[in-house]
C-alpha cells in the first residue's frame, strides 16, 4: 500500500481535468464539487463542446493507482485531475499574509503607531 496522498482540497477549488489519464493533455477547467472518496472526488468541469459536465470519483494524475491496480483501465473513463496552478498558490500566499502581519504587529509601538 502507498503513502501517497491526494492534495488537500475544498470544495470550489479549481483543478485542471485531462480525459485520458495515459495522456494527460489539453485540460479542462473544473471545481471540485464534492469529496466522495478518500482518494478521489467530484469535478464539474466546463468544455467548450459540452458545457459543464460532471465528473465522479476523480483520481489525480500522480496517484499510483494509474500504475499498481488491475482495475485502472476500467478507471480511465473517469479521467484524472491535478490542482490548477492557482489553487497550489493559495497556501502559499496565506503563509506570506501571516508572516506579514506578524511582522506589521511587531513594528508597532506601545501607542498602535509604527515605528
Amino acid at each position: 500500500m502507498s503513502d501517497w496522498k491526494q492534495p488537500e482540497l475544498s470544495v470550489g477549488d479549481a483543478v485542471l481535468f485531462y480525459d485520458n489519464p495515459s495522456n494527460p493533455e489539453e485540460p479542462s477547467m473544473g471545481w471540485v464539487i464534492e469529496k466522495p472518496g478518500v482518494q478521489t472526488i467530484s469535478i464539474l468541469v466546463f468544455t467548450q463542446s459540452a458545457g459543464f459536465v460532471e465528473k465522479r470519483s476523480v483520481r489525480h494524475l500522480d496517484d499510483p493507482f494509474w500504475q499498481t491496480s488491475d482495475t485502472a483501465t476500467a478507471w480511465h473513463r473517469w479521467g484524472c485531475y491535478r490542482p490548477h496552478p492557482m489553487t497550489e498558490l493559495i497556501p502559499v500566499l496565506r503563509e506570506m499574509v501571516s508572516d506579514w502581519k506578524i511582522a506589521k504587529a511587531r513594528r508597532k509601538d506601545g501607542s498602535g503607531v509604527n515605528k
